[in-house]
């Protein structure tokens, strides 16, 4: 199968609805959602009545599944929206994503009903390391059978999950176990420059666990979670390049709007040509996920280059308003610092570069 950049009608049908979903529930909520460091309850609901935060098989009764692709459409719609509250929700559902490609089918009938519940439960995927920052060969968290040990950054909702994912390695390669939320000591909650609607916390695991099933399966959960992080990137760059750009077109400078100034006008050439050029990167490594390729170093370099277009197109998007960029009349700093805040959990130059340096010299960047 050829890689497609057109949308079929599911696909176009779901970006229309997270769209409008994005533009009038989202938007609306960023700033109060930020400043109470919580998404609402009721907001929370409303996503989940969507299914699109943690996407379970009809069979263990949800309302069904995403490829790869779709689900980056789906997850750049909700960061356009705010990235902050589309990261908290997302994150929450993330071990749905994992269950359902590694766990046996004991752990699937067990745990993925409790996603599509009316009230789900509040779950984690532990991912980040201090050291490691998004590179998966890094990773110092060990999970050998069902002994989990390893100290975790980003965990979201630690304090209320009643279970989670653990993401970590052995002598076999990438390993994964499930956790209770009694198998584990938080250590504190992050405070953060951006992103603060999503509930963080940093975790030390020291416990049992359910072991996951090794192998291809758990890896392409891993990369889909990686790749969500880009496409809320990727949408906080589009929120930030639009809103610029529209700007530049209403407000006015010697007569003229400001827009009609090359300097201005390049600012906003460049935002729009890095934004294509990630949502073509993303969707590419995702397209790959779904035929079953290696993508790891697609990924990568994907994810990498959607987070330095997020943090490009925040900063210029606060320069184009001038001093009106640096306050909170606009969204534009708060789509930066989310930006910024994003780039914390996946490192750029980790992600892409020296993941795809292995991938063409073996024995580059080190690793374990």
């Amino acid at each position: 199968m050829a890689f497609d950049l057109g949308l079929n009608e599911e696909q176009q049908a779901l970006k229309e609805t997270l769209n409008d979903f994005a533009s009038s529930v989202l938007r609306a909520a960023a700033r109060d959602a930020e400043k109470a460091g919580r998404v609402p309850d009721q907001l929370a609901k409303q996503f989940h009545e969507i299914g699109v935060g943690a996407p379970v098989d009809e069979e263990y009764g949800g309302g069904g599944t995403f490829d790869a692709v779709t689900y980056c459409i789906a997850a750049e719609e909700l960061g356009w929206g705010d990235a902050g509250i589309a990261h908290q929700l997302l994150g929450e559902g993330h071990a749905a994503l994992v269950i359902a490609a590694a766990g046996t089918e004991g752990q699937k009938t067990d745990y993925l009903p409790r996603f599509a519940q009316a009230e789900p439960a509040k779950t984690f995927v532990a991912l980040g390391e201090g050291i490691a920052a998004g590179d998966l060969l890094s990773l110092e968290t060990v999970v050998d059978g069902d002994k989990v040990t390893g100290k975790k950054y980003g965990v979201h909702s630690a304090d209320e999950a009643a279970f989670g994912v653990v993401v970590g390695r052995n002598d076999s390669g990438l390993a994964a176990s499930i956790v209770g939320s009694g198998e584990f000591e938080i250590l504190h909650q992050e405070a953060k420059l951006g992103l603060e609607a999503s509930r963080t916390f940093v975790v030390q695991f020291d416990g049992t666990g359910q072991s996951l099933t090794q192998g291809p399966e758990l890896e392409r959960a891993v990369l889909l979670i990686k790749l969500a992080t880009g496409a809320l990137a990727l949408g906080s760059a589009r929120a930030s390049f639009e809103y610029a750009s529209k700007y530049a077109t209403e407000r006015e400078a010697f007569g003229k709007p400001i827009g009609a100034f090359q300097a201005i006008a390049f600012k906003i050439a460049d935002m729009a040509i890095e934004v294509d050029a990630a949502r073509v990167a993303l969707w590419h490594a995702a397209w790959k996920l779904d035929q079953g390729e290696d993508a790891a170093a697609d990924v990568a370099a994907a994810v990498g280059q959607a987070l330095h277009t997020a943090i490009l197109c925040g900063d210029d998007g606060v320069q184009v308003l001038g001093g009106h960029g640096y306050v909170q009349d606009h969204p534009v700093e708060m789509w930066f610092r989310n930006a910024v805040t994003l780039s914390v959990f996946d490192a750029p130059e980790l992600l892409g570069d020296m993941t795809v340096a292995r991938s063409l010299v073996p024995s580059a960047g080190g690793g374990q």
